[in-house]
């Protein structure tokens, strides 16, 4: 006589194949993330973290000032790569008044790659508006962090800015 296999005997194969599945997820996950890193940190990140209060502190600070900054970047000219263009930041007061005779300092990097950061000094051109002439290699997404400083004030500004 056949012997006849017990009832349920497939219920085990049910977990093996559930765990079977949540393996081959979590491996393509762990290889879709180690695939897109790309490896940029934040530089100094337990110091920042120690000067939260002093960070926050200037933020405050600096919104009560009521600073304004308008940040324009014009693209003019792309040669070999290199994309030459007119980056412009105006700053007006609390009242809309400009703000002359500040030190304006721009550093621009990407995101997302390392060693394409500069950091441009620019130029007074009328009251309140400062500019230069840059070239970036790359186009894309390209942050400007901004630091204007005059009469013991400081300013600072994230602002992103898209070069095509």
């Amino acid at each position: 006589m056949a012997q006849s296999r017990q009832r349920g005997w497939w219920y085990p194969w049910i977990f093996v194949g559930c765990m079977l599945l949540v393996i081959a997820v979590n491996a393509v996950l762990v290889v879709s993330a180690v695939g897109t890193f790309s490896g940029i940190e934040t530089e100094d990140h337990y110091r920042k973290g120690l000067a939260y209060n002093e960070t926050i502190a200037a933020n405050k600070a600096q919104q009560e000032r009521g600073w304004q900054m308008d940040l324009v970047f014009t693209p003019y000219q792309q040669t070999g790569g290199q994309h030459h263009g007119d980056l412009v930041i105006t700053f007006v007061d609390r009242d809309g008044h400009p703000l002359p005779n500040l030190s304006v300092e721009t550093t621009l990097f990407r995101p997302t790659h390392e060693g394409f950061d500069q950091t441009v000094n620019l130029v007074a051109r009328e009251a309140g508006t400062y500019g230069r002439e840059v070239t970036l290699p790359l186009s894309g997404q390209w942050e400007a962090q901004v630091r204007a400083e005059g009469d013991g004030d400081v300013f600072e500004m994230k602002r992103r800015i898209v070069v095509r």
